[in-house]
């Protein structure tokens, strides 16, 4: 009874978290001139996978394994599940640069892991490290480009129609709005989690099933609450860069870093989670480059669920 207590105390904590890092977010969007897109690809996607970098490290320190199991798990749990139920609930328009820039940029880092993990089997050299590396500090170099250009377009719009009489909130609150939501995604993320595997292991559900499910998707738990939020709020760029930037952000930094400080070693092998990943990102830019107004709806979103869905079944299967 505790543990279901503590899932729910965790669960209110996430909706919570997340509904407080959105509204910090936006206001953040209007207080710099900045896109909701590159809040989304930023402050929102770095923040949700602030965790799994913190312990990706510390593991790696201490030379045990890094579980890049988990991190493309997790990737695949992003697009499959939490952009599968995100345009289920709401039809989402995707920016050209979406379609046009980071999309394929995921799409190429996702073709450069799998080349990694299928040559290394499953194993992260320090070289591979500086690869991935090099990847993310293009992936910032771009972001730095896309605030300057948003600020541009922004300077352009008051000089042409002067300023709007927009309320901005002040930046007392939205620092404490985007930690406090942070703090409530990670804190929630944790309890869930951690109840949940106590309770199925009470009940008697097995461990391999518990971690292709209750972790697989617990490390994805902040993505997804985050997503689902800014999805009923139709904030459609929170809910793309949210998961384009964590994607990036998982291979190229939590990966890259973990490689580069001392190397990194798959627990098991990662061939199927890699390959699958590269196929879902690149199901969702052929839809997208399919559909002629860039809106996407419930098809993407029920093909992509139910990849997500095979992709459980054929992991449990494979153990």
């Amino acid at each position: 009874m505790i543990n279901i207590l503590l899932i729910a105390l965790g669960i209110l904590l996430l909706v919570r978290g997340a509904d407080r890092l959105i509204e910090g977010a936006l206001g953040l969007s209007k207080k710099l001139g900045l896109s909701e897109l590159f809040v989304g690809l930023t402050v929102v996607a770095f923040g949700t996978s602030a965790p799994e970098l913190v312990v990706t490290i510390s593991s790696s320190i201490k030379g045990s394994s890094v579980g890049i199991g988990n991190v493309l798990g997790s990737n695949v749990a992003n697009i499959g599940l939490i952009l599968g139920i995100s345009f289920l609930l709401s039809p989402t328009k995707i920016q050209k640069s979406t379609a046009n820039i980071e999309m394929p940029f995921l799409l190429i880092i996702s073709v450069v892991i799998f080349a990694m993990v299928m040559e290394g089997n499953s194993v992260l050299t320090r070289y591979d490290g500086m690869i991935l590396i090099t990847f993310l500090i293009i992936f910032m170099a771009y972001l730095y480009y896309m605030a300057q250009n948003d600020q541009q377009v922004r300077k352009q719009l008051l000089e042409s129609e002067g300023p709007k009489q927009e309320k901005e909130e002040p930046w007392s609150k939205i620092i404490l709005f985007s930690a406090l939501g942070l703090t409530m995604l990670m804190i929630g993320g944790e309890l869930t989690v951690n109840n949940a595997v106590i309770f199925a292991k009470n009940i008697g559900i097995s461990e391999s099933l518990i971690g292709v499910t209750i972790v697989a998707i617990g490390t994805s738990l902040p993505e997804l609450v985050t997503a689902i939020v800014a999805a009923v709020k139709h904030s459609d760029d929170i809910v793309m860069g949210n998961i384009i930037g964590s994607n990036t952000f998982n291979i190229a930094a939590i990966l890259g870093i973990s490689a580069l400080v001392n190397g990194a070693k798959a627990d098991r092998s990662v061939a199927f989670d890699t390959s699958y990943g590269l196929i879902l990102a690149l199901v969702l830019l052929v839809w997208i480059f399919l559909k002629k107004d860039n809106k996407v709806g419930k098809g993407l979103g029920g093909v992509l669920l139910s990849m997500y869905i095979l992709y459980i079944l054929i992991s449990i299967r494979i153990g």
